[in-house]
């Protein structure tokens, strides 16, 4: 039953992401300071996926001992965008996942994520404009591997949240500009689980049920598509989110924070991108865990 589900998960990720070729004919111009300025704009849909992949080969025998070694890293970056007079709805998908794989040894991995987020938002105060926003964050790992040395794999553990919260978005879409970008941020509670099969919790805080946690939240997202020159393009989507959890006032450090920055210089296929992702949530490990990679890479 759990295999079904791993695959459902997804089948879901990639279906509401690559399916979204059919609506982007009714893409119409736009160009607002903040959704919820003009009522009557007509709904526009923006769809990106962006594959890429890097490598990177050495062979050396400068100890007199001659070694090779391969390490590749795969990544994975969509993001989804449909507004609507009343309703808006933004989706985002980052997977990456790499190993370095030296002679007569085992291949090691090296960085793997999956990060799934669909936040649905509707009008809620015209002034100040002020919307309803409604996220579902699932976030795992696509191999196996450790943390620390606890073992993980897909799906264990897996990080969910669900977050109702207020507040602004703004953006400017035009066929015109060559750049689009987009903002939310705002402020709410959340519902958080921890779900693990052989993964071991690492902390209690101070017996609250891991699987079921709420609290506060934060969420600021930015996002940046530059069309510089024909040949030439930018990319930067970047969102820190802070989930609290019961003792908020009384112990800061217990809730979870993460940062995901993804960043990419493109010249047609060929691009160079840097991708940062750092987590703290003390029922993973003790310490803030921390991924980054910069790379050479050929996009799909």
């Amino acid at each position: 039953m759990k295999s079904n589900f791993h695959w459902l998960l997804l089948a879901f990720a990639f279906a509401f992401h690559a399916n979204v070729f059919a609506l982007v004919s009714s893409e119409k111009n736009i160009s607002e300071s903040d959704s919820l300025k003009d009522t009557k704009t007509k709904r526009v849909v923006k769809f990106n996926i962006r594959p890429s992949v890097g490598l990177t080969f050495g062979d050396s025998n400068i100890d007199g001992e001659r070694k090779t070694n391969l390490q590749w890293l795969a990544t994975v970056n969509s993001d989804f965008t449909f507004i609507s007079p009343g309703f808006d709805l933004s989706s985002t998908l980052f997977m990456q996942y790499g190993q370095s794989k030296s002679e007569d040894q085992e291949a090691v991995k090296l960085q793997d994520a999956f990060i799934l987020s669909v936040t649905p938002s509707i009008p809620l105060i015209k002034l100040p404009p002020i919307r309803l926003f409604l996220e579902t964050t699932a976030e795992t790992n696509l191999g196996k591997g450790f943390i620390n040395e606890n073992p993980t794999t897909f799906l264990d553990p897996l990080f969910l949240y669900q977050t109702l919260f207020v507040g602004q978005k703004h953006y400017s879409f035009q066929k015109e500009d060559k750049t689009t970008w987009e903002l939310t941020y705002g402020a709410g509670y959340a519902f958080q689980q921890t779900l693990n099969k052989n993964f071991e919790i690492v902390h209690d805080l101070d017996g609250n049920n891991s699987s079921f946690e709420s609290g506060f939240s934060g969420i600021i997202e930015f996002n940046v598509n530059s069309q510089i020159t024909e040949s030439i393009s930018f990319v930067l989507n970047a969102k820190a989110v802070a989930l609290s959890r019961e003792n908020f006032f009384q112990d800061f450090d217990s809730s979870r924070r993460s940062v995901l920055v993804r960043s990419g210089l493109f010249i047609n296929k060929v691009g160079i991108e840097y991708n940062y992702h750092q987590v703290h949530d003390l029922n993973l490990s003790e310490n803030a865990m921390v991924d980054q990679s910069i790379m050479l890479t050929i996009s799909f």
